[in-house]
């Protein structure tokens, strides 16, 4: 049950028209100019296995350094293109079929599933409150980092959908029960660690989630070993060479899986990926917005929910440090519990200045405040990528006409 300690009459009610615009500014950010820009080296990483896929039927590297489920949607996507443009006669066969034309309509795939994002933050937040889930929506549509990955062919669209939905899947599991709703909040976080290894992080909301709950109906060991049957059954379903190939996949995981050190240097890299995602005044609400879902996991009510929420940036975030990883995706897939903690800053933090008897009128022009300087930074960051892609899609052309 949601505890409304926090919240105002407002918060109760929801607005399709809010969340309607929310996800349609997200699309445009995503969508706009997208085939124009140029093909990133990451998108090459996608984009040569599919074409070998759809040329000779086959992808076995000698080592698989990533997981095989970005590669095996954007084929599936490649196929029903190939389809399509053979009815209406644009190609006869596959040797027609280039990097261009994966492009098209892979980007578009990114593009989808980014936007799907904002719309499962926004359920997620709704647990919390109509405004937290609004403005958490918001600085997940307008994020530069995510933003950037929505408009390329890679891993980390599909990661960040599925953390997303691992996290939302275990709200709903918390709520309403039962076993089989854990088992596919399980499968959704080993679809995780099938779009990037570390996505096996995400398997701990559903773990935490199972473990938490209680239940009459079955044990806290029974649940959890349900999850970690369905994360590690999804994993393999998303990723069969991991079974099929045993030597490539060990020799790719022990790449991905060394340690790339642990020193200062690459901890202030992977803070500047968390500044750069966000901007300083949505780093600054996240960390405010932690210590209040810190005090209320202590605290309660709503123990395992909030739990639930703070746990998983502290323990990703504080992992992929150890570790010493710093990739451009490394970070995604704490983004969206991480919005809905800094929306929770805004919302309940300046709600709790009811205590002092300050005006209600105040209150929201503080609110207003903090949620244009949460979401503008990011915007016009996400508003000059858009740009730069037009930009080069322009200068593209130009070369071409030369």
């Amino acid at each position: 049950m949601v505890d409304r300690e926090w919240r105002e009459a407002i918060d109760m009610r929801s607005s399709l028209v809010s969340i309607g615009l929310v996800v349609v500014a997200g699309s445009l950010l995503r969508f706009w100019n997208l085939r124009h820009g140029l093909i990133a080296p990451l998108e090459t990483e996608v984009i040569g296995p599919v074409l070998l896929l759809i040329h000779t039927g086959s992808y076995r590297p000698q080592a698989l350094a990533q997981p095989t489920l970005p590669i095996y949607l954007h084929t599936l996507v490649a196929v029903l293109h190939f389809i399509l443009g053979a009815i209406v006669g644009v190609w006869r066969s596959v040797a027609e079929f280039g990097p261009g034309q994966v492009v098209a309509w892979g980007r578009g795939l990114s593009g989808l599933l980014g936007t799907a994002v904002v719309f499962i933050v926004y359920q997620i937040g709704m647990r919390w409150g109509a405004r937290h889930a609004l403005l958490a929506a918001g600085l997940m549509a307008v994020t530069p980092t995510h933003v950037a990955v929505s408009r390329q062919i890679g891993e980390g669209s599909p990661l960040t959908f599925f953390s997303a939905l691992s996290l939302l899947l275990s709200l709903v599991a918390i709520e309403r029960g039962g076993r089989r709703r854990f088992i596919i909040a399980g499968a959704a976080a080993g679809l995780a660690a099938a779009s990037h290894y570390a996505g096996v992080v995400v398997v701990v909301v559903p773990l935490v989630a199972a473990w938490m709950t209680r239940s009459d109906d079955n044990s806290r060991v029974s649940r959890a070993m349900a999850v970690s049957v369905a994360a590690v059954a999804a994993f393999i379903a998303a990723t069969p060479l991991s079974v099929r190939d045993l030597p490539g996949f060990l020799n790719g995981l022990a790449i991905a899986a060394s340690p790339a050190g642990n020193d200062l240097a690459g901890h202030a890299e992977l803070l500047q990926q968390l500044v750069w995602g966000l901007q300083w005044p949505g780093v600054i609400l996240a960390f405010a917005g932690l210590s209040l879902g810190i005090v209320r996991a202590i605290t309660g009510p709503g123990h395992t929910r909030w739990t639930l929420l703070v746990s998983f940036p502290v323990v990703y975030f504080a992992l992929v440090a150890w570790h010493g990883a710093s990739s451009e995706t490394i970070l995604l897939p704490l983004l969206p519990a991480t919005t809905v903690i800094a929306a929770i800053a805004v919302i309940s933090g300046v709600s709790l200045l009811r205590r002092f008897d300050i005006p209600r009128a105040a209150r929201t022009a503080l609110i207003a405040t903090l949620t244009v300087l949460a979401v503008l930074p990011p915007a016009v960051f996400s508003i000059e990528l858009v740009r730069q892609a037009g930009r080069e899609g322009v200068s593209a052309r130009a070369d071409r006409n030369r």
